[in-house]
């Protein structure tokens, strides 16, 4: 049976692999542990994924695009709060020349100031275009991370990114980029040799000791005992979005995910059958689980007509409140994606590679193989369920943030409501 396995290069950085010798590609990750949590400059992580991936063309003297596209490589990044993703795919043969270029991600910055403007521009831009500094998700969160990091944006603002320079973004890069706050993560084809190859690219950029970022997240002053306080942004339409405070320290991350397919995923969850289905009381209900060693936080949202609110608000109360004493029947778990489906995990090596990089070594749950984690799963049950529902169901940790027409809207009515949980 095929596991996770362990190898250090020579400059101290560690490279987990797991192998699946049945398909025809690869797929290698760069895990940063960097990003808005642990930011004195807001948004440089975000501006720093930009630029590091700009570098390497610099420094193939603008080769890559041309070499990613003779090759069929796929070569990209992703910016979360607590960590960037730095990828590279293609088929097995081409893993050598994949090697190569993720491991120039660990280069000195050798763009010109020009480069480095016009990057802050497009990244300026990306700010403007989106939506994120009205959007609900920015409002809610900025009260329900109060004080603490989590609640800057990813990008962070055009004011703060004018503030990067070469300098900044150098010092910045060689500061998270050292041997004890990366790791390479690699699925799919390949062998041992394939490894060997990856350690001498990486070998080629010695980094610096220095401290590594764990994934304990800040907490505000509210966590786990809100006010029940309704706070309302003032909009046209009426838009809800609902917050539940988790302790990490007390829910496993099978539980959460369960927990969370239960209630919103799939055409028979809770949430979608009762409220879109049955009462139409709205079309679609978009919901996330943000989680850190420690804490973290179940958010779901829906638009509803004004003369629904109370309703909605209402029945969700009734839902939530439900959980607290039904004990679901095994059939209703919705385990199968997790434990029938688990092999599936083989088919995809970009799903296998960020499962088990995240999984194992963000948020430290040590599966060794696909089969430790899908009985993770199965050994969750029902009366588990029923007890996580009756930690996390409570008003001391529930957020109800709104747009809607602050004139119109009884947040007393709300509060009272709120408070049956």
């Amino acid at each position: 049976m095929q596991r996770e396995e362990k190898r250090i290069t020579k400059n101290g950085i560690e490279i987990y692999s797991y192998k699946n010798p049945s398909i025809h590609g690869f797929y290698i990750s760069l895990f940063l542990r960097a990003g808005s949590m642990y930011e004195k400059h807001q948004g440089i992580t975000h501006f720093l994924e930009h630029i590091s991936i700009r570098n390497v063309n610099a420094v193939m003297h603008g080769a890559l695009y041309p070499t990613l596209d003779k090759y069929g490589i796929e070569f990209n990044a992703t910016t979360y709060t607590e960590m960037v993703q730095f990828y590279i795919s293609g088929a097995t043969e081409n893993f050598g020349i994949s090697s190569e270029i993720i491991a120039k991600i660990l280069s000195p910055i050798v763009l010109s100031a020009k480069d480095i403007s016009l990057e802050r521009d497009r990244i300026k831009a990306e700010i403007r275009e989106g939506d994120d500094l009205t959007a609900l998700s920015t409002f809610s969160g900025g009260i329900v991370h109060k004080g603490t990091k989590l609640a800057n944006l990813i990008t962070g603002t055009v004011g703060s990114v004018n503030k990067i320079n070469k300098a900044l973004l150098e010092e910045y890069r060689r500061s998270v980029e050292n041997r004890s706050n990366i790791f390479f993560y690699v699925t799919g084809c390949f062998d041992d040799g394939d490894l060997d190859k990856l350690a001498e690219e990486i070998d080629k950029y010695p980094l610096d000791d220095g401290v590594k970022n764990d994934n304990v997240a800040p907490r505000s002053a509210k966590f786990g005992c809100r006010d029940s306080h309704v706070h309302i942004k003032n909009a046209e339409f009426t838009m809800l979005r609902f917050t539940l405070d988790l302790d990490m320290t007390r829910i496993t991350l099978a539980e959460t995910d369960i927990l969370y397919d239960v209630l919103f995923s799939g055409y028979n969850s809770l949430f979608f059958s009762e409220m879109s289905e049955k009462r139409g009381l709205c079309y679609d209900i978009p919901a996330s689980i943000e989680r850190y060693s420690n804490i973290g936080t179940l958010t779901f949202s829906f638009e509803v007509r004004p003369s629904l609110l109370y309703d909605a608000v209402e029945t969700v109360i009734s839902l939530l409140a439900s959980f607290k004493t039904r004990l679901l029947d095994e059939s209703q778990m919705m385990k199968a994606g997790y434990v029938t489906n688990s092999p599936m995990l083989y088919d995809s090596v970009g799903e296998t590679n960020f499962a088990f990089a995240y999984d194992n070594h963000i948020m430290n749950a040590a599966y060794r193989t696909i089969d430790e984690r899908a009985d993770s799963y199965a050994r969750v049950t029902p009366e588990r369920i029923r007890e996580i529902a009756n930690l996390v169901f409570r008003p001391e940790n529930l957020t109800l943030a709104i747009k809607g027409n602050k004139k119109k809207i009884n947040t007393n009515d709300l509060e009272q409501i709120i408070n049956k949980l």
